[in-house]
């Protein structure tokens, strides 16, 4: 098959997340037929070198990874003036995850709203990264969405040692460790920034050997810093900050427990989120609330109810099973049957080749 010219506009340098998934979606795509943009420098500077590249490679179709500038404009000038056709790619329903969480200016809301919905209704197909996504879409019309989820990182030989090394690294040999990965925002509206959850329900759990560990960085990490003491749990939660994507396999074998916390509202539901793959690549035990993709891809025994925006019950609950698989860790055991979910609904072999036949059949159809 002659495949379409393709270039994919890419919110992130080399070493983003973004860039990993535009690999991992393309890996089998021929090279010559396509072109990766990445954005390295400021967003006026990006639209203007993303200009002229895609004038200059003249492509079939573009590929826009998430909803923000340059891409998202890019993607509409394009369509309009050019009616080269574009597919949008996007994890989220920004505009109410930014009314919710209060971490977008109010005056800048109407904006993102216009851009999420003009993209979405311009786009020959929208890429959603959950099924409660896809179906919220269609209850809104939109007819052309597709699934294709998070991928994770391809692990190397990982061996004992090298988590061993790490541990002592940390500060966490013989501990039972409990933890989450993700960028730490905190939003001011709901009072709340990720990694919450677990420095309330350590608090709950003193008189266990359990220690916390929050992989990520942010404006968050202060406001969980404050928390941390005012809870008294600070000498037991470790912060290790942003780490290269390569490193996440290894340092996720560190956890006997991962989290993956979402609310039970719109923006909660619709997620996949990327960690939830890696943490189920990597065979960690995962407690996650009962919201959005995890209620079908994890088992039961790992799901804990939460309820609406913010949940003031959900660190006890959490506390509870925590304390349970502290005191019967055959339980976590059931975390080996992540692996082969794992690679059949999230590995790029999987992804790459939903993501060939999605670009072959909007370009059939246009023709």
């Amino acid at each position: 098959m002659n495949e379409p010219r393709l270039a994919i506009l890419i919110h992130g340098g080399p070493g983003s997340i973004e860039a990993y998934r535009a690999r991992g979606l393309s890996r089998a795509y021929p090279s010559d037929k396509l072109l990766l943009l990445m954005r390295e420098s400021t967003r006026q500077a990006a639209a203007q070198q993303w200009r002229r590249q895609i004038k200059q490679f003249s492509p079939d179709l573009l590929y826009v990874l998430n909803l923000a500038l340059p891409g998202a404009w890019l993607a509409l000038w394009w369509r309009r003036v050019h009616r080269l056709p574009f597919i949008l790619d996007t994890g989220d329903v920004n505009f109410e995850m930014a009314r919710s969480a209060g971490t977008t200016a109010w005056w800048k809301r109407p904006f993102l709203k216009w851009l999420e919905v003009a993209n979405q209704r311009w786009a020959e197909t929208i890429v959603v990264r959950g099924t409660r996504h896809r179906e919220y879409l269609q209850s809104r019309n939109y007819r052309r969405v597709e699934v294709i989820r998070d991928g994770f990182c391809q692990a190397g030989e990982i061996s004992s040692a090298d988590v061993a090394t790490l541990r002592a690294k940390l500060g966490l040999a013989d501990r039972f460790v409990v933890g989450v990965m993700g960028s730490l925002v905190y939003s001011a509206r709901l009072n709340i920034c990720y990694g919450w959850d677990l420095i309330q329900a350590l608090s709950l759990l003193k008189e266990l050997p359990i220690h916390g560990l929050i992989i990520g960085d942010g404006d968050g990490r202060s406001w969980l810093e404050k928390e941390a003491r005012r809870y008294g749990v600070m000498e037991r939660i470790t912060f290790c900050g942003r780490i290269p994507y390569p490193d996440v396999p290894l340092y996720l074998r560190v956890l006997e427990v991962a989290l993956s916390t979402q609310t039970n509202n719109l923006p909660g539901q619709v997620r996949t989120t990327g960690k939830l793959p890696e943490y189920m690549a990597a065979e960690r035990f995962v407690l996650a609330s009962r919201v959005g993709e995890a209620e079908l891809l994890l088992p039961d025994c790992m799901l804990v109810e939460y309820h609406g925006e913010v949940d003031a019950e959900y660190p006890h609950r959490l506390a509870e099973r925590l304390r349970a698989l502290c005191a019967n860790r055959s339980l976590l055991e059931a975390r080996h049957s992540l692996k082969a979910v794992a690679e059949r609904h999230c590995s790029y072999a999987v992804l790459s080749q939903q993501f060939s036949r999605l670009v072959a059949s909007v370009i059939t159809a246009r023709r």
